[in-house]
């Protein structure tokens, strides 16, 4: 079959898709929950008319950092419902499944209640209550034993998805003397540096209003992103007419929208990227006088995209040459293009080439900094609250002692200082190189199902020394923790402010705390003062951490308090084509050397060059693949990946809610109809899902928007709901944790500069 006509196959009526998903516009399932917003007024008023109370604070179900603004309803002391806060510049009074299902989440049985000391054996889950201050003198009697033992480095940190108390996380590690802060590898970072270290800063495609062409990559904008935020931009740039292209392996509701869909393997985008710079670069398709006075290495960059034609990256990514000729040409002759690029592109092992080359491709197109392309960020009035991490105290030495650098010594710290990589952390345990972490703290992580290799993961639990889990409620690597720590919800609690944008205000408590803890802000302030910190966590007081980070805005926190729906600042008019400012900016690093060397486009990077790196972006194959490992295919001929982002759960945890677990109740693998006949499979089927790595059984569910040759589904899938009756997984074989399907394999799973890790694998599916 002709390429195509294979991609005609792959094309369907977007209305019949998002019907057939049971999808509203914004990707939302419609009908289990009644919306309101109200302004202060309204809420004040309805309150008073059902005889509850209203509490304007900020929603806590979702992330990274600040998002929705909430009005929080309580009656008799219980919090009974959430409406959405029309002040809100975040939110404007939208609200989605998850925000409205918080009363559930905080009255969870599953919550942890009391801190818990382990007394079986590691895996077994057997612990015994006691107290928070003896929780807090035990963790901080075992750091300093083992700080004395064998440094302050032996300590490591297990990031969470970005919220407000990750800067706490680092602050104190910086008080303890370790550098190892263990972040992901797979989210944000490897976006943001592969941008900075191309142009100085992480351009982004906001400005839709301009825009005449969208190129949503690797992106979900509809459900990713606060409630209406992505979706409204989205909707008002179609509405305008502007032209929308989505590239991406399946079809989801911003699909239903576009243009033009581009459904390509996953895995596969750092060679999409450099065939469409051999495009614009073989038919001059790009801006000439921007390119001569703004770009470094543009001749080195003719030659070396050379290599990269389509018809090459059509056997790799499965889209047709002359689709990858429309859609180069089209971007690069559109006056007013950007592209939306996503965390997609950030779980392979070429994560860093496919950024680098788009960065490049936005760059030489003349879409940097311009009108509805991609565009570095408009400030407002608002002065910028004093960070919590404490970066200056950074030196070379404290560099060195990185265990397994998220990016290479040569490049650290990077944005949110120093880090290795959060599988290496456990790799270091199991290897003892370069030297083994001895204790680790995990806050509001699961390592077993947010992570690749949970076997391995395993494995290092029972050999750790020490491990602690910070958290609201039971995780999948709770039984291997020696003690738990339980955490209020940001429902039970008055801090932190919140900042997002050019909006700050101030959370607002909504009921007191069920049980025996504190926020894991007080946490930290706690340990910190036990560890004999307390100068650097303001003797323990969140009043006092408070009202240290609002001194550059000349207030106090019961001052802003004082706006019960917070305080917007004017934003400062964008400028375009700052060019002079961002291509000279100082890097993070020790040595605070500029992002880039000659102050233009590093297309050639001289730093990564030096570093020992490649100095212009190529190709890496995914550790199993199609074209990558071809004898793999006869017995597992098809392509697996995963999405990372829910309209009902965020990341591994929610699956205990009721009402979100009604409208997702099991883990499900998107697979093509016809791929699904072949195998006598229908819908609704319990299936088995079989990779070199390991096993799941999920079930099968019939999805015509999906490439033929590629299967998908969630992550995060482990945790049961009791209300519900639906039991726990099992977290690794014959259980639906996707992580364990993939390749942890050094030389080829990890991205060499970026550590991104690969979510991608070849399987066999059929009938379990």
């Amino acid at each position: 079959m002709s390429s195509d006509k294979k991609e005609h196959q792959l094309v369907l009526n977007r209305r019949t898709f998002l019907k057939a998903a049971g999808l509203g516009i914004a990707g939302v399932a419609v009908g289990k929950f009644p919306f309101e917003s109200f302004t202060l007024d309204e809420a004040m008023a309805a309150a008073a008319k059902a005889g509850e109370t209203a509490i304007p604070t900020i929603c806590a179900m979702c992330g990274p950092a600040a998002n929705c603004g909430v009005y929080a309803f309580t009656k008799n002391g219980r919090f009974t419902k959430v409406a959405g806060m029309k002040e809100s510049p975040v939110n404007a009074g939208g609200i989605c499944p998850k925000g409205q299902a918080a009363p559930q989440w905080v009255y969870s049985p599953e919550r942890l209640k009391y801190p818990l000391k382990r007394v079986g054996k590691k895996g077994e889950g057997k612990f015994q209550q006691i107290t928070w201050n003896e929780a807090i003198a035990i963790i901080a009697d075992t750091l300093k034993r083992q700080k004395e033992k064998y440094g302050p480095e032996s300590l490591g940190m297990l990031s969470p998805a970005r919220r407000t108390y990750s800067e706490y996380l680092n602050r104190f590690l910086i008080a303890h003397g370790s550098p190892n802060y263990g972040h992901s590898g797979i989210c944000a970072m490897q976006l943001s540096f592969g941008f900075h270290y191309t142009v100085g800063d992480w351009p982004r495609a906001v400005d839709y209003a301009n825009s005449d062409l969208v190129l949503i990559w690797g992106k979900q904008p509809i459900y990713s992103a606060p409630a209406q935020d992505g979706a409204r931009a989205y909707i008002n740039a179609k509405a305008r007419g502007a032209k929308l292209i989505a590239i991406k392996p399946s079809m989801e509701p911003d699909v239903g929208l576009a243009d033009l869909w581009v459904p390509i393997r996953p895995g596969t985008d750092a060679a999409l990227a450099l065939a469409m710079l051999h495009v614009v670069v073989n038919e001059n398709l790009i801006d000439k006088p921007f390119v001569e006075q703004w770009c470094y290495g543009y001749d080195q960059l003719k030659e070396h995209v050379q290599k990269y034609p389509p018809a090459w990256a059509e056997k790799i990514t499965g889209i047709p040459l002359n689709r990858i000729v429309e859609i180069a040409r089209l971007f690069a002759t559109t006056k007013r293009a950007g592209i939306d690029l996503g965390n997609g592109v950030e779980h392979v092992p070429s994560s860093n080439d496919a950024i680098r080359a788009v960065a490049i491709l936005i760059a030489i197109t003349g879409h940097l900094d311009r009108p509805g392309g991609n565009i570095f960020g408009a400030a407002s009035k608002m002065p910028r609250p004093k960070s919590v991490n404490m970066q200056e105290r950074y030196t070379q030495a404290w560099v060195d002692k990185l265990v397994f650098p998220e990016f290479p010594k040569a490049f650290q710290p990077f944005a949110e200082g120093t880090s290795s990589a959060y599988y290496g952390l456990f790799n270091s345990v199991l290897t003892e190189k370069p030297y083994p972490i001895r204790a680790i703290i995990a806050p509001g992580s699961q390592a077993l199902v947010s992570n690749r290799g949970g076997k391995r993961v395993v494995e290092a639990l029972k050999k750790l020394d020490f491990y602690v889990v910070a958290d609201v409620a039971r995780t999948a690597d709770m039984p291997y923790a020696d003690i738990v720590i339980p955490l209020a919800t940001p429902y039970e609690i008055d801090h932190p402010f919140e900042v997002r944008g050019n909006w700050i205000m101030a959370r607002n408590k909504v009921i007191e705390p069920l049980a025996d803890y504190k926020s894991i802000f007080e946490f930290f302030c706690d340990l910190g003062v036990k560890m004999g910190y307390g100068a650097d966590f303001w003797g323990g007081s969140m009043t006092a951490s408070m009202n240290d980070q609002l001194k550059p805005l000349g207030m106090t926190i019961d001052e802003l308090r004082k706006q019960p729906t917070g305080i917007k600042y004017e934003m400062i008019p964008k400028k375009y084509e700052t060019y002079e400012t961002v291509f000279n900016r100082k890097s993070p690093r020790i040595s605070k050397a500029p992002f880039l060397p000659q102050g233009k486009v590093a297309i050639y990077n001289t730093s990564f060059k030096e570093a020992g790196y490649t100095p212009l972006p190529e190709w890496r194959e995914p550790p199993e693949s199609i074209t990558g490992t071809p004898e793999l295919t006869k017995k597992y001929p098809l392509i697996l990946s995963d999405y990372h982002t829910s309209n009902v759960y965020t990341a591994s945890w929610q699956r205990n809610v009721p009402y979100l677990r009604e409208i997702e109740p099991y883990p499900a693998l998107h697979i093509h109809p016809d791929t699904a006949s072949e195998r006598g499979i229908k819908n609704g089927d319990w299936i088995r899902v079989e990779s070199p790595h390991g096993w799941m059984k999920v079930k099968a569910e019939l999805y015509p928007g999906i490439r033929p040759d590629t299967v998908m589904m969630l992550h995060g899938w482990w945790q049961g709901c009791k209300e519900l009756g639906f039991e726990d997984f099992p977290l690794l074989d014959g259980g639906a944790n996707v992580n364990i399907m993939y390749s942890v394999d050094a030389q080829k799973a990890f991205d060499p500069v970026v550590t991104a890790m690969s979510s991608q694998t070849l399987v066999q599916v059929s009938k379990a």
